[in-house]
């Protein structure tokens, strides 16, 4: 078994959470899909506790943080200066070192792992609401092998590859199979949701682990308002960024 992760967002919280979570659980293997920092008021911590993990990937705030944002709305844009200064200011540049050396993507077996999509594995979301954009879908589904995991948009679900040539690809959420589903052979692409930073409504961190061929999604119930309150003591984060998390959007 291994768990894939993603868009942890310093939120460090919800990661102690998530691991304390999957030390319950039989896991072989960590797979984090990128944006270890953004947002949240821990950058330096979750960078420090992503080093124990089998892979990490570089996400589109990651590599903000490195060079410089674009396209950043104006609250993620102060946050990814503001996590810089944290970065230059902390005396640690093995960590600053290690988030340059994280790669783009990562094969193995049938599996590709990305941050956004295959197509554009730091920066491209994939949203639900693109099994209606088919030209988009078949373009990124010609890149992948067989399984993608990706993150991203924040939002949990699988995407599916329909048998019948010309059809729609299908997105189902976790709810709609009970947290699991069963890779069949078709081109599948499994957005993992974030365990930082939520986007689908429900507050609680969320991750995936892989047994097989079955895939679980796990929600995880964290301390929220010590992030939130964390993010409003500091002036460089907006407010907005700590109660967003109440609400999971």
């Amino acid at each position: 078994m291994f768990a894939v992760l993603s868009d942890i967002h310093g939120n460090l919280e919800a990661l102690d959470a998530v691991r304390a979570d999957l030390a319950r659980r039989p896991v072989s293997a960590v797979y984090c899909l990128g944006d270890l920092v953004g947002y949240g008021p821990n950058p330096v911590e979750c960078i420090e506790a992503a080093r124990e993990w089998d892979v990490v990937l570089i996400g589109n705030h990651d590599q903000a943080v490195l060079f410089d944002p674009d396209g950043f709305g104006q609250s993620a844009e102060r946050a990814i200066f503001w996590t810089r200064r944290v970065l230059e200011t902390s005396g640690r540049s093995d960590l600053w070192s290690y988030l340059a050396e994280r790669p783009r993507t990562h094969r193995e077996d049938d599996f590709l792992f990305v941050h956004g999509s295959a197509r554009s594995p730091t920066n491209e979301y994939v949203f639900p609401e693109d099994i209606y954009n088919q030209r988009k879908m078949d373009r990124i589904g010609e890149l992948i092998e067989r399984y993608c995991f990706c993150g991203h948009t924040h939002v949990p679900g699988v995407f599916v590859r329909p048998d019948a040539e010309g059809e729609p690809w299908e997105f189902h959420t976790p709810e709609e199979r009970h947290h699991f589903w069963r890779f069949d052979g078709r081109k599948t692409i499994v957005n993992v949701g974030s365990v930082g930073q939520p986007r689908d409504g429900d507050r609680r961190a969320c991750y995936v682990t892989v047994d097989g061929w079955d895939v679980h999604f796990h929600r995880v119930e964290y301390d929220w308002r010590t992030t939130r309150d964390k993010i409003y003591a500091i002036p460089d984060l907006d407010n907005f960024l700590g109660d967003r998390l109440e609400e999971g959007r």
